[in-house]
Parts: C-alpha cells; structure tokens; sequence
C-alpha cells in the first residue's frame, strides 16, 4: 500500500503518490464506468487523493469524476478530492483569473454539482490571482467552511510571498501548496516555495512529477536527455528498476515530504510508477541525477 502523509498538522491525511484528472479526461476521454474501474484500482493501491479543477477539459473532468461516483457511491468515503477555482475564460482566446468572493463560493458549488459530493476535502486557489483581494478570498473560504461545503483550503502555484498575505487573512491555517516539482522542474525548490513548505510544517502536493511527459518525449532535449540517461543508469543498478519509480523517488526524497500527482490513466503504468513512493534514494543518487538534469556541478 502507498505510504500515507497528514499534510499539515489540521490538515487531512493522503497517500504520498496522488492521481489527477486533467489530462486523463482531456487526451483519453473515459466512459464512466471505465473511470470507476481506474478510479478503484487507484484505492486498492492506496492511492486516495484525487486531484481535479473546475477549468480541466472545461468542466467535463469534475462531471465525469462525478458520473463515476455516482454508479459507485461507495467510493466517496475512501478518498480524499481536491479541486481548484479561479480561472475562467475558455473559448475566448485567453483566460482570466477571477477571485471575487462570489465567483470563488460560485466555483465551489458548480464544482459540487458536477461531481455529486457534498464537499471538496481540499479547495485550491488554482493559481495566484494579480487582481486578488485577500480579505475577499478569505470570506469566501470562511463561509464554505463554516457551511461544511470544503473541509479544507490551499494554494496552488504560489510564491512564498502570495501565501503569506492570503494566511495573513485566514483564522485557520492553509494546508498545501501544490507545485512543479521533478527533475525537470525545480522552480520551486529555487524560489523558496518548498523551503516556505518545510518551515510552516505544510506538505505540499508535487504535480507533474514526470516533467509533464518529458520523461517519455520522443524527441528531447539536451537536459531531457541528461536527465533520462542518469535516471536509466540509476535505475540499472538498483536491478533493472522502471524509470518512472527513479523520478518519483528523487520528488518524494525532498525533506518537504509532499504528495507526488500522476497523470495517467492507465492501472499497469500507475502502479509501476507508484512503486516509487516505496524507494528512498541515498544522497549519492540524489545529487547525481540533480548534477545531470542541470548540467553542472554543485560548488
């Protein structure tokens, strides 16, 4: 079984390796009863977060998560849903960010609607928001807590700076904040994020943990290339492993302790890649697949 992580201190307990529902809806279009059959084969592996938003596939991915639950409604205690609100826009050429108080309780209740739940576990600020005004937001999130529509709320995409003033504002405390983060991506590594995450005690949630697809692109780059030739020989000598668990391990090794996303929606790949939640790399390993992926050495 996946391991098991509380994601702040008042915050939920989920399974270290997550799965999420934009680009499976989006590429691959699943019938619902397909998406029960994923969907359970995910909770027999552990898997219990389910990472969606209300802008994936324009809203047809929260329905057909829905449509799911609603041929097996067991499967609703034994998970544990995140959406995200904020953007909106489909269709016209470019997206807008709207964080007023009524579109974000609009959001989470067209969201409830679509998925046929009486709650989202975890409600993310999708991404930072130029126009935000904090004290809105934070009404927002007060009312539908105290109403019991989100148990509770995060960030995504945040800089350290952004989830501060929003905290500031919060009587109660923020419980991730889900970033970038793999070996082709560590932007939030450098920027303080995940540094915010440890000294707050706050797990964040690591979506495209694969490079979004990069760990499989036909054609790479110099860095794709780096990065893959290091992980394959990583991989060989820990017996002939699949590179997909050497890239999970390396996120998952990062002392913030977070939740690594997946993407697909096949049950063969997750569980090979899922597996990695099970491997801790030495620092040797770590450093080394850090050194290629950059292409230089630490001073």
């Amino acid at each position: 079984m996946i391991p098991r992580i509380r994601l702040h201190a008042d915050g939920p307990e989920v399974s270290r390796v997550g799965q999420g529902f934009g680009s499976i809806i989006q590429e691959e279009n699943p019938s619902a009863q397909s998406l029960v059959a994923y969907i359970s084969a995910c909770l027999d592996e552990g898997i219990t977060l389910f990472d969606l938003a209300a802008v994936y596939a324009g809203g047809r991915a929260e329905e057909l998560f829905g449509e799911a639950l609603s041929l097996e409604p067991g499967l609703r205690a034994r998970m544990c849903i995140v959406t995200k609100y904020g953007i909106e826009g489909g269709g016209k050429g470019y997206h807008c960010y709207n964080t007023d108080r009524e579109a974000i309780v609009r959001s989470c209740e067209r969201s409830l609607r679509r998925m046929r739940t009486d709650r989202v576990d975890i409600f993310l600020m999708h991404r930072p928001d130029m126009l935000m005004d904090a004290d809105e937001v934070a009404e927002a999130l007060i009312t539908l807590r105290r109403d019991g529509k989100v148990l509770h709320a995060g960030v995504s995409n945040f800089l350290p700076h952004q989830f501060d003033l929003l905290q500031s504002r919060l009587p109660f405390s923020l419980v991730t904040n889900e970033v970038p983060y793999s070996l082709f991506n560590m932007d939030s590594q450098e920027n303080g994020m995940l540094d915010q995450c440890q000294r707050l005690r706050i797990a964040p949630l690591f979506y495209a943990p694969l490079g979004g697809g990069r760990l499989f692109r036909p054609e790479k780059d110099a860095q794709d290339i780096r990065a893959h030739d290091a992980l394959r020989a990583v991989a060989e000598a820990r017996g002939g492993v699949p590179v997909e668990q050497i890239a999970i391990a390396w996120a998952l090794r990062h002392p913030s302790r977070g939740a690594a996303v997946l993407g697909c929606g096949r049950a063969d790949w997750m569980r090979r890649a899922a597996a990695g939640a099970h491997m801790t790399l030495t620092r040797d390993e770590w450093f080394y697949l850090w050194t290629a992926s950059k292409g230089y050495e630490i001073p």
